[in-house]
């Protein structure tokens, strides 16, 4: 495929089919992105992370994600990159459209290949338009939507998605574009400005409290050891045991990995300050690990794994070690990814994302946009129930 240009008035655009066809450092400025010892930036938009995928080739045309990614030019410098991807399949978005391809399919269309905006394989809310500081971000996004749409002709595809956007750049996008907003839910922790996990743990109710204190002591009065390793602490090595438990967890409940080992020393390599793995162990065999990564508001639990079932071990390793980190790092939040209902009584709460679709015919767009608004007063209910489930205690107005 050829690179696709596109001109308006002082900008321009063009879409790249590698991430190695741009500058680092010119990618990292769009994505407001530090790899140095300020952890500033969303390790996931980063050009290391993008690398990681592509160079692994767990992102590629042969798995089914093949790179479109759009960059706008003023003069020769790049103000905004919209990451992007042509897609053959719809595996590892975390956003199940399933619906939209049966409804294509029954009108006698084909719903692949489609155009997805998105972190392959991260189910992590955040900006999706990458814009240069100093540059307005209205007209930016508006461009580079622009190019979009462009793509969308020139694929001649069913439709165009961007996931885990987050709501302000939604603002961003002129309601003439026939972009329909979907909601989904996920489950964060917030730092109330916690002095430790005792100090968490009394803001729970009491069988709350006592439920998460003996699931920890189940774990931490037993032979196992919890070991954290992060930053400058971790080796190449921890990339071969830790795909080991990525692979047995994987296989056991899902049948495919999406990432293989090389991503995994691939990720070592290039973003070890933003790296936290929390290893379990026994009579000094690893056997289980957590990897988490890292900015400085957040700590995003990604991925997880085990040689063998141990109660409450996951509930350790994923969620209570992360907000111990959290709190003594002084984070805002932490990010445990996607699912799980079971999160609300280890005090994460729902929290809506969003992402947003455009389909060429007119006829299925409307369609689905009803089909959006009954959904979407399904969240809203759904997380009214969800937040009366809340382990907190409630607090006297």
């Amino acid at each position: 495929m050829n690179t696709v240009k596109t001109e308006f008035s002082n900008f321009h655009t063009s879409v790249i089919e590698s991430v190695h066809q741009i500058d680092r450092n010119a990618w990292n400025e769009c994505a407001n992105f530090k790899n140095d010892s300020s952890n500033k930036g969303n390790p996931f938009l980063s050009h290391e992370f993008f690398c990681c995928l592509e160079d692994s080739g767990s992102v590629s045309e042969k798995t089914g994600w093949v790179s479109q990614h759009i960059l706008l030019y003023y003069d020769n410098l790049v103000i905004g990159i919209l990451p992007n991807f042509l897609k053959s399949h719809s595996w590892g978005e975390y956003i199940f459209d399933q619906v939209f391809a049966q409804a294509w399919e029954n009108a006698g269309g084909k719903y692949h290949p489609k155009l997805l905006s998105a972190v392959p394989f991260s189910p992590v809310p955040g900006e999706r338009f990458l814009i240069k500081t100093g540059y307005n971000k209205k007209q930016v996004t508006d461009l580079l939507l622009k190019a979009l749409d462009s793509l969308i002709e020139i694929y001649n595809v069913s439709s165009s998605h961007i996931n885990f956007i987050n709501k302000e750049q939604i603002k961003n996008i002129p309601k003439d574009k026939h972009w329909l907003e979907r909601q989904n839910i996920q489950f964060h922790w917030n730092n109330e400005s916690y002095q430790d996990f005792e100090h968490f743990l009394s803001k729970l109710s009491s069988p709350k409290r006592k439920a998460i204190k003996r699931e920890r002591k189940k774990i931490l009065k037993s032979s196992i050891n919890l070991e954290i390793i992060e930053s400058e602490g971790i080796r190449d090595w921890h990339a071969k045991i830790f795909n080991s438990f990525y692979l047995s967890t994987i296989e056991k409940k899902w049948g495919g990995a999406y990432l293989n080992e090389r991503f995994w020393h691939l990720l070592i390599e290039n973003l070890k300050r933003r790296i936290v793995f929390v290893f379990a162990k026994e009579n000094n065999d690893y056997f289980a690990g957590a990897i988490n990564l890292v900015d400085n508001n957040t700590i995003y639990g990604r991925n997880w794994g085990s040689l063998k079932q141990v109660k409450f071990l996951h509930f350790e390793a994923c969620y209570y070690q992360a907000i111990d980190f959290a709190i003594s790092n002084k984070l805002k939040k932490v990010e445990a990814g996607a699912q799980g209902i079971h999160k609300i009584q280890r005090g994460y709460m729902p929290t809506k994302t969003y992402s947003i679709h455009k389909f060429s015919n007119k006829n299925l767009s409307e369609a689905i946009e009803k089909y959006l608004k009954a959904e979407k007063l399904q969240i809203k209910n759904d997380v009214n129930i969800l937040k009366q489930k809340s382990p907190f205690k409630i607090q006297n107005s």
